[in-house]
C-alpha cells in the first residue's frame, strides 16, 4: 500500500494535491519518514510550488453569502428582457428566499384592472413571473419598443393559458392593444400601409366581446375605436356595431356619430341628421355646470363652476380621445364643431351653454359644420 501511494504521488501533476495526500494521517502511518522526505524532495524539484504552504481552497468551494446572491440576482432581474432569462432568475431567487419578488422594482406597474387577478395566483413563482412579464411588456410599449413587448406577452400568454382562461383573455387583449399601437406608430412615422385584415377582425372582435368576468381596460376600447376611424372603417361603425354596444360604450357611440357624419357629408344637407346629434353630444361634453348663491344685497354671485355630468364622456377623456385621431375628415368635422361652440361661449365663458342657446343657435351651427367640413 505504501509503495502504491508513493508511486501515485510521484505521478500526480497537481502539486497541491500531492501535499494534501502526503499530509493525510493514513499516509504518514504507512510511509516511513525517510521515504516521505525523499518523495517531498522529488516533488519540490518538479515545480516551484511551496509545499509547506496550506492548499488554497477552490473558488467554487467558498460558500457564497445568500444575501449577496439575492441582491445580484435582483439586479439581473430588473435589467433582463428575455422571458426565459427572467424565468430562470426567478427560479434561482425562489430557491434562496421566500418573498414576493414582483416588488423588487417600484417602477413595475400592472394596471389596477388586472392586479387582483394576477395577485390571486396561488403559486408564488408563477405570480411573480406573470406580474413581471406583464409590467415589463407594458413598459416596452410605452417607449414604443414593440419587439420585446411582443415576446414578453407571448411568453405570458403561454404561461397563463395553462391555468387561467381569464388571464389568457387579458393577455390577448393587451397583445391586441400592442398591435394597434405598433401600426398607428408606423402610420405616424409616414407609413401608408393599411392594417392587415386579421388586425381589423381582431379589433372588431374586441369591440363586440361579451365575456363578463374578464377585466377590461378602457384604453383598449378607446384606441380600437380611434383605430377604426383613422382607417375609415366607417361602414362597420355605422352599420355593423351591435346597438347594445352603442348604448353601453361611450367611445363606440362617439365613433359611430363621427363615422356617420363623415359618410353624410357628400350628400344633401337635408339628410345630415347625424350631425345634429353629434353637435348635441359635443356641447354636452363641453358644457359646465354653474352654481350660484344670493348675496346680502339680493344679487346672485357665482360660487362654483364644474364639468357638467350630462355628457357621455368627461371632457378630459374626450380630449385624450381626440388626440389619437388623425383622419383628416374626422378632424375637420371636430374643428368645425369647436369653432361654432367657441363663438357661442366666447362672450361669457363662465355661463352654462343652456337650452335657450341651443334652440337659437342649433340651425346656424349645423350649417356652419356643413360648410366647414364640405370646404
Amino acid at each position: 500500500t505504501a509503495a502504491f501511494l508513493r508511486t501515485l504521488c510521484e505521478n500526480l501533476e497537481d502539486r497541491v494535491l500531492v501535499l494534501t495526500v502526503t499530509s493525510h494521517p493514513l499516509f504518514l502511518e504507512l510511509l516511513r519518514d525517510d521515504d516521505r522526505k525523499v518523495l517531498m524532495e522529488q516533488t519540490r524539484k518538479k515545480g516551484g510550488v511551496n509545499l509547506s504552504a496550506k492548499p488554497l481552497p477552490s473558488f467554487y468551494d467558498i460558500p457564497a453569502s445568500a444575501s449577496v446572491n439575492v441582491g445580484q440576482l435582483e439586479q439581473q432581474l430588473i435589467r433582463a428582457l428575455d422571458p426565459r432569462r427572467i424565468r430562470q432568475i426567478l427560479i434561482e431567487l425562489h430557491g434562496l428566499a421566500e418573498r414576493p419578488f414582483w416588488r423588487v422594482n417600484g417602477k413595475w406597474e400592472v394596471p389596477p384592472d388586472y392586479v387582483g387577478a394576477v395577485l390571486a395566483i396561488k403559486d408564488g413563482l408563477t405570480r411573480d413571473l406573470v406580474y413581471i412579464l406583464t409590467a415589463k411588456a407594458l413598459h416596452c410599449i410605452s417607449i414604443k419598443d414593440f419587439g420585446p413587448a411582443r415576446q414578453l406577452f407571448a411568453a405570458c400568454l403561454e404561461l397563463v393559458t395553462e391555468f387561467s382562461p381569464k388571464l389568457r383573455q387579458v393577455m390577448l387583449n393587451e397583445t391586441l392593444l400592442l398591435d394597434v399601437r405598433a401600426h398607428e406608430a408606423a402610420a405616424a412615422d409616414g407609413s401608408r400601409e393599411r392594417p392587415p385584415p386579421d388586425l381589423v377582425s381582431r379589433v372588431r372582435g374586441y369591440l363586440e366581446m361579451r365575456i363578463h368576468d374578464v377585466p377590461l381596460r378602457q384604453v383598449i376600447g378607446e384606441e380600437c375605436v380611434a383605430f377604426m376611424l383613422n382607417w375609415r372603417e366607417n361602414d362597420y361603425l355605422t352599420l355593423q356595431v351591435p346597438p347594445s354596444l352603442v348604448m353601453n360604450n361611450p367611445y363606440i357611440k362617439l365613433g359611430q356619430l363621427l363615422a356617420s357624419t363623415c359618410k353624410e357629408l357628400p350628400g344633401p344637407k337635408e339628410s345630415r341628421r347625424t350631425a345634429k346629434e353629434l353637435w348635441e353630444v359635443v356641447v354636452q361634453i363641453c358644457s359646465v355646470s354653474v352654481q350660484h348663491k344670493r348675496s346680502s344685497d339680493g344679487r346672485l354671485g357665482l360660487i362654483k363652476q364644474r364639468e357638467s355630468s350630462l355628457g357621455i364622456l368627461q371632457r378630459s377623456k374626450f380630449i385624450t380621445f381626440i388626440k389619437k385621431l388623425r383622419e383628416p375628415l374626422v378632424l375637420t368635422t371636430l374643428i368645425s364643431l369647436f369653432v361654432r361652440l367657441h363663438s357661442i361661449v366666447r362672450d361669457d365663458i363662465v355661463n352654462e351653454v343652456t337650452a335657450e342657446h341651443l334652440s337659437i343657435c342649433r340651425q346656424p351651427a349645423v350649417g356652419n359644420l356643413q360648410s366647414a367640413t364640405c370646404g
